[in-house]
């Protein structure tokens, strides 16, 4: 194998110890959002912009409440902007370790299918000379044939 890009090891203890660490993150935080995409998509978004917006009007708002009406709900305010501020840092660090896993399961992606296609390639040199190999390289095979469908110029016209 000429790529390496990745060399490490993870055991199944470890990886199972990860997945109960997440799992165990994921129920101390019942109130995860499901919004659709649709959703998300029409929200007001603070982003990095309106945070230091936010906590000077988190200030506002603790020095002066008298200025807001009777209609505004203060207790969800303050909810709101404390778990806003708590799961910040939270979110970055999980955005962080995200970037990490998806490029490291990428590379040992590519790794390993570079050294799966130099041993199909072994496979297609041996198959006439191991039993059984020519039905393993035919099978291998399968993955690498296209179908394509021709497109018939004069029926596309007819349609129109």
């Amino acid at each position: 194998m000429e790529q390496n890009l990745i060399s490490a090891t993870l055991s199944a203890a470890d990886a199972a110890e990860v997945q109960q660490s997440l799992t165990a993150a994921k129920l101390k935080m019942p109130f995860l959002s499901t919004l659709q995409n649709a959703e998300v998509n029409s929200v007001f978004k603070p982003g990095n912009t309106y945070v230091p917006f936010i906590d000077r009007i988190y200030e506002v708002f603790e020095t002066h409440p008298e200025i807001l009406p009777p209609v505004f709900n203060k207790e969800e305010f303050v909810r709101d902007y404390k778990l806003f501020k708590a799961i910040g840092p939270i979110y970055s660090q999980l955005l962080e370790l995200m970037e990490g896993v998806k490029k490291t399961y990428m590379a040992v992606g590519s790794d390993t299918l570079v050294g799966s296609l130099d041993i199909y390639s072994a496979v297609k040199q041996n198959k006439d000379k191991i039993p059984g190999m020519s039905a393993t390289g035919d099978e291998l095979g399968e993955f690498f044939k296209r179908t394509r469908e021709k497109k018939n110029p004069e029926s596309d016209t007819e349609k129109k």
